[in-house]
């Protein structure tokens, strides 16, 4: 496979090639960058840390950063590169090329903030069918099409940074909402142990052990269990002591630690 590449002027950088050909377009590194791995599977290194990639993987790449593949014939790369050139002002960028300015800051965002995971496909499999359309169009109209194609190329990296932007977003949410579970789950744990060891539960104190507000603390416990943190710890303190009183497991008067129905081992008395 020979190496396509197209340039416009201090806007897009676009290259199609094997990973070891990749090594010698030191060039764009100064840009930002999205790669995305076309064929082959293997491994590459980042900042010090060794990822895996995988067919139609994507790559995310703020300037400075230079991944380096392991020798891999089979291995195809096709990378967008954003030009840099007056990032330091973007008035003046924008005013210099409307267009691509919004792309770019779009780019910068999605490459600043990772949370796709480096080298692996897409989670959205129609998203990802979606961007493999779009780069053969880019590289069609960049090897077939040499009148009108500056306009469709510009447009088809739109729509694929849109489309990389929706699902590093999504991906961000599943994040915060699993941070969200775990966070409400140590503190639910954290109270059951101590109320179950006939301590004093100090909100104060609570709030200092998660390093939380009372309002993220309400909202956790709320999601959780649909009371508040102080209605919890009064609710939980009242049916852990009929529980003792009925000699029965808590589990049975505790419902509201288990609102879908899921059941799972609760502390014994």
């Amino acid at each position: 496979m020979s190496v396509i590449q197209f340039n416009a002027h201090k806007k897009y950088h676009v290259l199609q090639s094997r990973t070891r050909v990749w090594e010698t377009h030191n060039d764009l590194t100064p840009h930002y960058r999205i790669i995305f791995v076309r064929t082959g599977e293997g491994h590459f290194s980042l900042d010090g840390k060794l990822y895996d990639y995988v067919e139609n993987g994507v790559i995310l790449l703020s300037p400075g950063q230079h991944p380096i593949f392991q020798e891999d014939s089979s291995a195809e790369i096709f990378v967008i590169a954003f030009d840099t050139w007056l990032s330091e002002d973007f008035l003046q960028k924008k005013e210099f090329s409307p267009d691509f300015a919004d792309i770019y800051k779009q780019a910068e965002h999605l490459c600043d903030s990772v949370r796709l995971t480096q080298g692996k496909p897409l989670p959205n499999e129609r998203d990802a069918q979606t961007i493999i359309y779009l780069i053969n169009q880019i590289l069609f109209e960049v090897t077939q099409q040499p009148t009108s194609h500056n306009k469709l190329i510009r447009g088809s990296i739109d729509l694929i940074v849109t489309i990389l932007a929706r699902n590093n977003f999504e991906t961000k949410k599943v994040e915060e909402e699993v941070g969200s579970q775990n966070l409400a789950e140590s503190i639910i744990g954290y109270l059951r142990e101590e109320l179950h060891q006939n301590k004093n539960i100090r909100v104060p104190e609570l709030l200092m052990r998660f390093h939380i507000s009372e309002d993220v603390a309400n909202l956790c416990v709320l999601n959780q269990t649909g009371m508040s943190l102080r209605n919890f710890i009064f609710k939980y303190k009242a049916d852990l002591f009929k529980s003792r009183m009925l000699k029965v497991d808590i589990s049975e008067l505790t419902a509201y630690l288990n609102p879908a129905g899921k059941r799972e081992p609760h502390l014994s008395v």
